[in-house]
């Protein structure tokens, strides 16, 4: 079996999605290019990684009066959800665009990677909804770092004030 690489090039528009509520949501980048849709469903840290990702790109890479130059891509007509176990993004000094490749999919595709590419605007677009999506979050505690429900939190890091079990003497 061949495995295949999905180029979008140049989309219409992408954006980043969340559904249900704190501490059950799930996330997809959603793409659209003309024709078609592909749904790129990731997990939590996923979605925090690739706003850190972005945040520092845009940082280190100051903008540029520069045109952004990008492929047409391939043509892609219907649509595409599939569950990306990698994500990564880099930055093309030639055409002063951002392409971003998804990777390691659970699907029944042979498909290896799914790329396309972004400007400067777009991204810090995305980075916008990534802040937006990460703060309606669960509250985490701030010693031991797991999601705090309202429920009482026995912490280890509050120095042993954990809820234990002690058996009885008979």
């Amino acid at each position: 079996m061949n495995n295949q690489r999905l180029d979008l090039g140049r989309v219409d528009d992408f954006q980043i999605e969340s559904f249900g509520e704190p501490g059950q949501r799930t996330f997809r980048i959603h793409i659209s290019k003309t024709g078609g849709t592909v749904s790129l469903w990731l997990e939590k840290y996923q979605v925090t990684m690739l706003g850190s990702a972005i945040e520092e790109l845009l940082t280190r890479l100051p903008g540029t009066n520069r045109e952004t130059v990008m492929e047409p891509g391939s043509t892609f007509l219907g649509e595409l959800e599939v569950r990306a176990g990698e994500l990564s993004i880099a930055y093309n000094q030639e055409s002063n665009s951002f392409l971003v490749e998804a990777g390691d999919f659970e699907s029944a595709f042979d498909l290896e990677t799914i790329t396309f590419q972004s400007d400067r605007v777009h991204l810090q677009t995305l980075h916008a909804e990534i802040e937006k999506i990460v703060a309606a979050s669960r509250p985490r505690c701030v010693l031991c770092g797991t999601p705090l429900t309202g429920e009482p939190h026995f912490c280890p890091g509050q120095n042993g004030h954990a809820k234990l079990k002690v058996d009885e003497p008979s």
